[in-house]
């Protein structure tokens, strides 16, 4: 009797199991298919991104300085930068070993926190973003800008070179911070260098 129950069973669980692979991979074709790519001027990297959100780029050939800011149409707070940094200052060693993302992350968040009325580093998720292949480090941010206006800033800081350097952020209001978290880790995770 168990046998037969058995083997009524399987068949149900290899039928709701097919359904449910062949959905999922829509379901991510879909989200692939409804996305750009972005390409720096120089090729240096590249992502991927919702293809109803607006980039706007700035690039100095002088020193190879890359900034690209993502822009949500359906969200008037939210702000989403990654920066291409060659010979970057954060990466200066005063003792000739190599800087690691960590501090470099560390003193990147001491170096902008003055212009912020509060700036709270949570410490959060150290290592849970990160630029795939690339040594990397992350946190996450309370902040508040303008007085009664408080936010969450996503920070990533990988390391492309011993001099190199790529900056992700990403913030947005505390109430929709993470709302929008799994757009901007699909962005993140499409990151090529």
């Amino acid at each position: 009797m168990r046998r037969r129950t058995c083997i009524r069973i399987f068949p149900i669980v290899i039928i709701v199991f097919s359904i449910y692979s062949i959905n999922h991979l829509q379901l991510g074709n879909a989200q692939v298919e409804d996305r750009k790519t972005y390409f720096d001027v120089n090729r240096k990297f590249s992502f991927l991104y919702p293809s109803d959100w607006t980039v706007n780029s700035t690039h100095n050939d002088f020193n190879g300085y890359t900034e690209v800011t993502l822009v949500n149409p359906h969200s008037m707070r939210m702000k989403i930068s990654l920066l291409y940094i060659p010979n970057d200052p954060l990466l200066d060693s005063k003792t000739g070993t190599p800087v690691m993302p960590s501090r470099a992350l560390t003193n990147l968040e001491s170096s902008i926190s003055p212009d912020y009325v509060f700036f709270n580093s949570t410490g959060k998720f150290p290592h849970k973003y990160s630029v795939k292949g690339y040594q990397s480090a992350s946190d996450i941010v309370d902040f508040e800008k303008i007085q009664g206006r408080p936010g969450k800033m996503l920070i990533v800081y990988a390391k492309i070179t011993d001099k190199d350097s790529l900056v992700f952020s990403y913030s947005e209001s505390k109430r929709t911070f993470y709302k929008s978290l799994s757009n901007v880790s699909q962005i993140i995770n499409s990151i090529s260098i």
